[in-house]
């Protein structure tokens, strides 16, 4: 049983005593025979009222309750959290939905309502509210918050027993999603940032499993006032306290204190190999009319703005990262001409001082029938193409996943001949109904078998057209939209090509964050011989640990949500 006392006022659960001073039961309007009967009434504690399921037991009847003010909405209502709980496993705060009385209520009040027991929300778990209050008092002022240490992980009749209740964290947490750091949102997580489980577990119930444990291990944090200095994933948090509120949709912690230590930013790769390929995607690369108007854009940028502050982020990168040959994804499909995204991209990567560029232009002047297309952008100086480009046109990428682009090159300094393929394979997002590109619940996502079959029909095509040039030498690249043990990334695996950032710089790896939890879904595969000229291989983490539309400590960070893949190569003269 628990107790708040002052000016000789008790809170028993099940009933308030109105002590000496009739002042302890006044409202701010003054003293009156009906607040100080309302202190003195006999209430229901607000663990009853919750109940220990998703709703009320005591829904839809009037109840009178009694409670400590935590948290306060202005306009909309207020939080009241009891003592001590005798049942852990119920909440001991309750919402209160009142615009009008939350004007005068004061964090450190008592409080004692009547009203009706309401779920608001249309998910499973709802809001217990107290509505339609008619009678109420503030009993006390300056009474100490309430707060319950707590620890990670929590499971969903965990998080439903501190419904609105003032919480702390003891462990240190971590910022795990920073995505939406600019709309005062953070996820964080316990022990680590988290991982997606077929990163690097085998798709089945156990890595299905593996997102509800991740979901257990992470918390959705709602910064207090504006966003403030952008952290980055992996940034250290402790001293949380915060009340767990809700969204309108799932549980949350509403922020009221935290202690930072952010993480330091990625330093630019260095060396000036002989041969720098880089793997981008360039998150819709759209230039409007190419003429500065145009927007907001089919996709990507919705001003001119924000498409200059696209370009600046992306020229950063592409300065810092100097690539000789460039694969890139999400690029807007509209030919090759002056005013094309395709031109605007070749103007940012000569910006750099490493002499001219060159786009790999098809035949047909588009690459595919898509809004976007995958692309090939070379230095003249270092590489030159040998023979036509191709495109595969095949089944699998006529609606599902984008066209892939090749080319043959040699390289110049020592005639080395390869052959490159930028690709872009369907993503998990549109569900289809049953059958099988649905989600099949193994942790792969929707249209698995559609990037399995697109991996299926590009490997023939590639092999053919390397047997044509002369040479075995192979370098895929690509956005595959499938992390690395899915079963497209074994298809590659299986036939011999191996993943060169996996092969030099060993595991873990990832490019990208889904929800908070890191994974790879962008590649560069070589075949073996090839594979033994790469010294060098790397995933530059500028982007995906990053938050959105905000000022960052480097011009490159946050050119796109995919980081870019990096990988050098040193030819012998003559391979």
């Amino acid at each position: 049983m628990s107790r708040y006392t002052k000016k000789g006022l008790a809170i028993v659960p099940g009933l308030l005593l109105c002590g000496l001073l009739l002042s302890a039961c006044e409202e701010r309007s003054g003293p009156s025979t009906e607040n100080i009967a309302l202190c003195l009434a006999e209430t229901t504690p607000i663990e009853t009222v919750q109940g220990d399921s998703w709703r009320s037991p005591l829904e839809g009847t009037r109840q009178t309750v009694g409670g400590v003010v935590t948290v306060v909405d202005q306009h909309v209502g207020f939080y009241l959290e009891q003592g001590q709980r005798e049942n852990p496993q119920r909440s001991g705060g309750l919402f209160i939905e009142s615009p009008l009385l939350s004007e005068n209520a004061r964090p450190g009040q008592l409080w004692v309502l009547e009203g009706t027991v309401v779920e608001r929300g249309e998910q499973r778990d709802t809001v217990t509210t107290l509505s339609d209050t008619v009678l109420h008092a503030v009993c006390e002022e300056g009474l100490p918050l309430p707060s319950t240490e707590v620890s990670l992980p929590l499971s969903g009749p965990e998080r439903e027993a501190l419904e609105s209740m003032r919480i702390r964290f003891g462990a240190e947490l971590f910022v795990t999603d920073v995505y939406s750091q600019h709309r005062g949102m953070l996820t964080l997580s316990t022990g680590e940032p988290l991982w997606v489980p077929t990163e690097y577990m085998d798709p089945g119930s156990t890595a299905a499993a593996g997102f509800r444990r991740n979901r257990a291990h992470s918390i959705e944090v709602e910064l207090p006032g504006t966003p403030g200095t952008p952290l980055s994933v992996g940034s250290e948090v402790g001293n949380v306290i915060g009340l767990f509120g809700h969204d309108g949709r799932d549980p949350l912690l509403r922020l009221e204190q935290a202690d930072y230590q952010p993480a330091p930013s990625p330093a630019a790769p260095a060396g000036a190999p002989q041969l720098r390929v880089v793997n981008a995607n360039l998150l819709n690369f759209f230039n409007g009319d190419g003429r500065g108007g145009g927007f907001p854009a089919e996709r990507g940028a919705r001003s001119r703005d924000e498409f200059e502050n696209q370009k600046a982020r992306l020229q950063a990168a592409l300065d810092a990262m100097g690539p000789d040959l460039l694969a890139v994804q999400e690029l807007e499909n509209d030919g090759f001409g002056p005013d094309s995204a395709a031109a605007d991209l070749l103007r940012l990567l000569e910006a750099g001082g490493r002499g001219p560029y060159r786009a790999v232009e098809p035949s047909a002047n588009r690459v595919g029938g898509d809004a976007i297309a995958v692309g090939l952008f070379y230095r003249e100086a270092a590489l030159e193409p040998v023979g036509p480009s191709s495109m595969l046109a095949a089944e699998p990428f006529r609606d599902l996943s984008r066209q892939p682009l090749a080319q043959v090159f040699r390289h110049r300094a020592t005639g080395t001949i390869f052959l490159a393929a930028s690709n872009h394979l369907k993503s998990k997002g549109g569900c289809p109904e049953p059958g099988p590109n649905a989600n099949q619940g193994d942790g792969q996502g929707c249209w698995n078998t559609a990037r399995v079959e697109a991996v299926h029909a590009l490997l023939p095509w590639l092999e053919e057209k390397a047997r044509a040039a002369g040479t075995d030498n192979i370098l895929v690249f690509g956005d595959m939209n499938a992390y690395r043990r899915e079963d497209p990334i074994s298809v590659f695996r299986d036939a011999g090509y191996l993943e060169l950032v996996e092969t030099l710089e060993e595991l873990p790896q990832y490019s990208y964050r889904f929800f908070g939890q890191a994974g790879t879904l962008d590649y560069i595969f070589a075949t073996r011989g090839l594979a033994r000229a790469a010294t060098g291989a790397k995933i530059w983490h500028i982007n995906a640990d990053w938050p959105a539309r905000m000022t960052l400590p480097e011009p490159w960070l946050r050119m796109s949500d995919h980081d870019p893949v990096i990988v050098d190569f040193e030819f012998d003269a003559g391979r």
